[in-house]
């Protein structure tokens, strides 16, 4: 019995231990982030947060809405707040506000509900301010409306998204008649396939008191940005002065396609500032935990080294807690080399090397690793294609792959009760494609839900409690840093894929 009672004494002191690391961790993240009970009061506000609302989060705790916001803005964010409680679905919503020092601020929100072991609900959110978006497409639109062009975008239900003032003078319809006229038709008549083809032409318009011409250019039907619908940019060019037209010529090309890259930009600006805040993250993350953990690591290493000569052979029962502290060292150690793996940016030492002699060699090498209950079957099919690897990258990555699979069938492989599959099977497959290499690592375990697939690749997202969220992320910057990619696909209960791909042939390159 004390025996028991001092296991779990130790497991819940490793749980706290946990716990306040995971709070350190969250308190250093550049993405604001809040959690709040199912009273709507604060019990959780990281630096970022704190910042971002100009309030400590000592003074935010126990504390709801009301305090600090307008009642307006405070209603709309609890009423928001007991929908996400009672569907436990997740929201996300751009919100205009002022924060409670006074600040005009518009930003993306998502919450979502999660329970504790005890069965008690919260609220965790977090916030991305918006306003160097904003900033950045007022800087954009205001290019379009002052450029010597006109500029209209039309998508393919015919509804308008813009037309700056010189396009409107160029046809020369009025702004209370522009939704009622047809510009299409007006402008090309005499052109088939006119907005969605792209197209050149030039023709004449009654603008006013003047016969104008113009030169009109369609960039045809775009995907710009998430939009499902498409659109195509029309510019327009009053071509009448002849002495204006050899100016026009040269620069209408170059003024269409910056027009329609800023214009993909804008819907681009806002995935740039969640990967720089992802980046942020983790570069932080990273110096915080190698300054502040391995030192002292080390010197917990070299102690429990000294401890462990000192007490050897003298029977004092104290085997178990010092093989706990090696495995604790080790777990810790492991955790800060991802980190640091992951946030380094290293040249590839590329090697052409024969892809299925490797792959066979590190999967009959890694195979040992794995429990014996796990079954591997290997399908290559390359021959004798070789291909410039970064072979120590690419081990890693693979590795990653089967120690994945193996963990998701069977754990860690030494309790029977807890296999997930009867029969734990890994398949290992190349080919050849179009893009280049592929190999597949697939299982048949219990497959992953939808919502987790969505967020797998995602740093520092994992549904291990003993994970750093970083396996599958550092995976995925392998494959990219040798010009591929990494994709999944799962079902729940038929197992999961991993696609790790790249070129055939490829410039070496410094990873980015």
């Amino acid at each position: 019995m004390e025996k028991t009672t001092g296991r779990n004494e130790d497991t819940v002191t490793s749980k706290v231990r946990d716990a306040d690391l995971l709070l350190q961790i969250l308190d250093m993240l550049a993405t604001p982030i809040f959690v709040r009970d199912n009273e709507n009061k604060f019990v959780f506000s990281n630096k970022a947060h704190s910042a971002l609302v100009g309030i400590p989060a000592s003074e935010l705790m126990g504390k709801s809405d009301m305090d600090f916001y307008s009642a307006e803005d405070a209603a709309m964010f609890m009423a928001r707040d007991k929908i996400v409680m009672d569907s436990g679905v997740l929201d996300e919503l751009e919100e205009a506000s002022t924060s409670p020092n006074g600040r005009k601020m518009t930003c993306l929100t998502r919450k979502s509900k999660v329970s504790g072991r005890d069965g008690s609900a919260y609220l965790i959110g977090t916030n991305t301010d918006l306003t160097e978006l904003r900033r950045r497409e007022e800087q954009y639109r205001a290019l379009a409306q002052t450029v010597p062009v006109g500029v209209w975008q039309i998508d393919e239900t015919g509804e308008t998204s813009f037309a700056n003032p010189r396009f409107m003078a160029h046809i020369g319809i009025a702004t209370d008649q522009f939704q009622a006229t047809d510009i299409g038709s007006l402008l090309g008549a005499n052109q088939p396939g006119f907005p969605g083809e792209s197209c050149r032409f030039e023709t004449e318009l009654n603008a006013g008191p003047e016969t104008r011409r113009l030169l009109v250019i369609s960039s045809g039907w775009l995907q710009l940005g998430n939009s499902e619908l498409r659109s195509a940019i029309v510019s327009t060019v009053d071509i009448s002065e002849m002495t204006e037209l050899k100016r026009i010529n040269d620069e209408i090309s170059r003024l269409n396609r910056e027009l329609a890259g800023n214009m993909r930009k804008l819907s681009e600006a806002q995935d740039e500032i969640m990967r720089r805040g992802r980046m942020a993250q983790l570069g932080q993350l990273t110096a915080t935990v190698a300054h502040e953990i391995r030192n002292p690591l080390g010197a917990v290493r070299t102690a429990a080294f000294l401890i462990e000569r000192k007490v050897k052979d003298k029977g004092l029962g104290i085997e178990t807690q010092l093989l706990r502290i090696a495995n604790g060292i080790t777990r810790c150690d492991a955790i800060i080399t991802q980190l640091l793996d992951f946030s380094r940016s290293r040249a590839l030492q590329c090697d052409t090397l024969v892809i299925d002699d490797w792959l066979h060699r590190l999967v009959e090498e890694e195979a040992r690793a794995l429990p014996a209950i796990v079954a591997i079957e290997c399908e290559f099919s390359l021959g004798g294609m070789k291909v410039p690897i970064d072979a120590g990258q690419l081990n890693r990555a693979v590795i990653n792959l089967l120690s994945n699979a193996s963990e998701a069938m069977v754990g860690k492989g030494d309790d029977p009760t807890k296999f997930a599959t009867a029969e734990p099977r890994i398949k290992v497959s190349t080919r050849a494609t179009k893009r280049g290499v592929e190999i597949d690592v697939e299982d048949n375990g219990p497959g992953i839900a939808s919502d987790i697939l969505k967020k797998i690749l995602e740093p520092l997202f994992t549904t291990k409690s003993f994970g750093t969220g970083l396996g599958l992320p550092a995976v995925e910057k392998v494959a990219q840093e040798h010009g591929g990619g990494l994709e999944v696909r799962s079902e729940p209960g038929k197992g999961a894929k991993f696609t790790l791909w790249f070129p055939v042939e490829r410039q070496s390159r410094e990873a980015a």
